[in-house]
């Protein structure tokens, strides 16, 4: 607990939130502003939370990260992946900027296209082993990661997890029909030069860090020699190929193509699957089941499949390597207890999501930054958003927790699509050091990283990109863009 904090910070967190509950009264907005008497989170609910929590949604995320663990285990053992992870590190060897820039870049692209957060995270161990190989640290490694996904949140260009959330929540609360055009090149300048500034930070920090000793056993792939009957070595390309291809299923997957772009191909193609019948019997439906792999459209697809992918892959690989059983299980177990401290705090995490939401004191506190001026203020606005961003660690709860109120009272619509900016911007930044952010926790604690040495290092990235983000609100509104 002394070399790493950061459960302790978030168990504070956590115990704020439900102190708070006992101090504010609750506000909420239902068609109108409504204000009641103190609604305290009781004994018995705080610790029924985490219980409620279990069989929704919010433990997919945890379930996710250590079946990526789980992945590695059994990828180390074919062999390929260390042979790749030193393969890249020698082609980058006096390239290193070539590589932060390009991986940064892609990173926080894939981001603003497709809403990835904790998703992200199956680039991980890669990177992890990737960048140490190339003699850097682990904080390295962090700013790599978790800032490429706060910089792609910030910049989000049609994510339906993220800037959907935002354009959904204000199209109901207000009738309005807001689309992912809206400020489209303010978004994609904001995400260009948010990933220059990670880039250049990472470069600065590359002169002079490097790393320890120790820490290149705990986070490097061991070297595997994987050979077949006749004692020749067994080929990587067909692992390299597996990576590549849930790769390239979980963004193609994710791809708003309805929403953001309105190509229905994929939907009416997965309603003719699903609703194919052989004398009256929806076969394919009854296969897949309504959660199952490919149930929904490409398009639509989040972690549930990608789960699913890793899955599958595992089971492939072992069948391609011959890996026996007993190893399989082993690489399991091994490659899932190196994610699970992260699978913990990002369950926990979710606590103060659920207290916020049952016990809605977050409007008692934002309400009146909000209405220090009449109408729209940006900078009011970004910070009632980043405070609620704290609390609601996903675009969704953020949107439905303050917007419908916002736009109730601004009542200027040319407003609107600066209001999505603003909110995916102070989210994007509140994901960047939140103690409550679970890509922040599930990343830095896989790095074995203190919540306090990540903050040391990333608050000069968070100040740059915020000043980033309050030039882009104040040009837009100096140049009337909206």
């Amino acid at each position: 607990m002394k070399k790493n904090n950061t459960l302790k910070v978030l168990l504070i967190a956590i115990f704020a939130t439900v102190l708070l509950t006992w101090i504010l009264p609750i506000t909420y907005f239902s068609g109108s502003l409504a204000t009641d008497v103190r609604h305290p989170a009781g004994l018995f609910d705080f610790l029924g939370y985490p219980l409620g929590i279990l069989p929704g949604y919010f433990i997919l995320c945890s379930f996710y990260v250590l079946l990526v663990g789980a992945f590695y285990g059994v990828f180390e053992k074919t062999g390929a992946y260390r042979k790749v992870c030193d393969k890249i590190a020698k082609l980058f060897k006096g390239k290193e900027i070539i590589f932060f820039a390009t991986v940064v870049t892609v990173l926080a692209t894939i981001v603003a296209f497709c809403g990835f957060t904790y998703e992200l995270m199956f680039v991980l161990p890669l990177l992890a082993t990737i960048i140490i190989l190339m003699g850097y640290d682990r904080i390295t490694v962090a700013l790599t990661t978790i800032g490429s996904i706060a910089v792609g949140m910030i910049g989000s260009l049609f994510g339906a997890n993220i800037t959907g959330a935002y354009i959904d929540a204000i199209n109901q609360s207000a009738s309005t029909t807001l689309s992912y055009t809206s400020l489209i090149w303010v978004r994609v300048a904001v995400l260009v030069l948010g990933i220059a500034l990670l880039t250049f930070n990472i470069i600065w920090r590359l002169k002079k860090k490097v790393i320890k000793k120790e820490e290149e056993k705990e986070l490097i792939a061991e070297k595997v020699e994987v050979k077949s009957r006749k004692g020749k070595k067994r080929a990587i390309w067909p692992a390299i190929v597996i990576f590549d291809l849930i790769l390239v299923l979980m963004i193609f997957g994710s791809i708003n193509f309805n929403g953001a772009f309105g190509v229905t191909v994929f939907d009416t193609f997965n309603e003719n699957v699903m609703g194919f019948k052989i004398w009256d019997y929806d076969i394919f439906a009854k296969i897949l089941g309504s959660m199952g792999l490919f149930s929904g459209a490409i398009g639509t697809w989040g972690a549930l499949d990608f789960s699913m992918f890793l899955i599958l892959a595992t089971v492939v690989l072992a069948i391609i390597y011959r890996i026996k059983p007993n190893e399989i299980f082993d690489s399991y177990k091994e490659g899932a207890k190196k994610f699970g401290l992260a699978a913990l705090l990002m369950f926990l995490a979710y606590t103060v999501l659920v207290t916020a939401s049952n016990h809605p004191i977050v409007l008692t506190i934002v309400k009146p930054l909000m209405e220090i001026t009449n109408g729209f203020n940006a900078i009011t606005l970004a910070a009632s958003t980043f405070i609620t961003s704290i609390f609601f660690i996903e675009p969704y709860y953020t949107a439905s927790a303050i917007l419908p109120y916002a736009v109730s009272v601004i009542q200027d619509t040319t407003v609107y699509p600066l209001i999505v900016l603003v909110s995916q911007a102070m989210q994007g930044l509140a994901l960047l050091i939140a103690p409550t952010s679970i890509v922040l926790l599930g990343t830095v604690s896989y790095l074995k990283v203190s919540y306090t040495d990540w903050i040391k290092n990333s608050w000069k990235l968070f100040l740059e990109l915020l000043l980033l983000c309050i030039i882009a609100f104040i040009v837009v509104m100096a140049f009337k863009l909206v």
